[in-house]
């Protein structure tokens, strides 16, 4: 009811200015903006992890304008914007890449895992959806080509990270083992 009120009102949603935020940003042609944005959503990796990121629902807004804006389509409005969000509403994404040994024998990806823990004394939060996918040398793929990664990307539920006491994106490999840790602050992020 209120919204209907704000929109008899002229005034718009609270989403429509962040769509509209994110079409801008994804639009501008500052190189240096562009990157130090998706910068600011990278968490520090170390060890065997090479790279761990985090896609918010406006990081994400901003990504698939990047992609139509790449593609020229330039009639791309905040409209098709919101609809294209619409499934991942209410949703964080992580994606960690994991270097392997080079001498691997791996046929499959690993059974690397990622979850986010919440505390000291509450259970973890595991993904929605997860993907586990190889990463090969570049310009190699298909069958018998060594893998020299893999990449893990979970979904968790914006309000279940939120409402964590103590939260942190935890990686595993495939023994079990923490092999990294890093904290996740949502109020640091759009």
């Amino acid at each position: 009811m209120l919204l209907f009120l704000l929109a008899c009102l002229g005034v718009p949603p609270p989403q429509a200015n962040s769509v509209a935020d994110a079409l801008s940003l994804a639009r501008t042609r500052d190189r240096a903006l562009y990157e130090a944005f998706n910068a600011g959503y990278r968490l520090a990796a170390s060890g065997d992890v090479e790279s761990v990121e985090l896609i918010t629902e406006f990081r994400r807004a901003v990504l698939l304008a990047r992609a139509h804006t790449d593609r020229g389509d330039f009639s791309f409005t905040a409209q098709n914007l919101a609809t294209e969000l619409t499934p991942f509403q209410g949703t964080i994404s992580v994606i960690a890449t994991i270097r392997l040994n080079p001498l691997n024998t791996y046929i499959q990806p690993p059974s690397y895992e990622l979850y986010i823990r919440t505390g000291p004394s509450t259970s973890p939060l595991g993904p929605r959806d997860f993907k586990r996918d190889p990463v090969n040398p570049p310009g190699f793929s298909g069958p018998g080509t060594t893998m020299v990664g893999v990449r893990l990307e979970g979904t968790f539920s914006t309000a279940d990270v939120a409402s964590a006491r103590d939260p942190y994106v935890t990686l595993t490999n495939d023994h079990g083992t923490v092999i990294w840790q890093g904290r996740l602050d949502l109020s640091r992020y759009r």
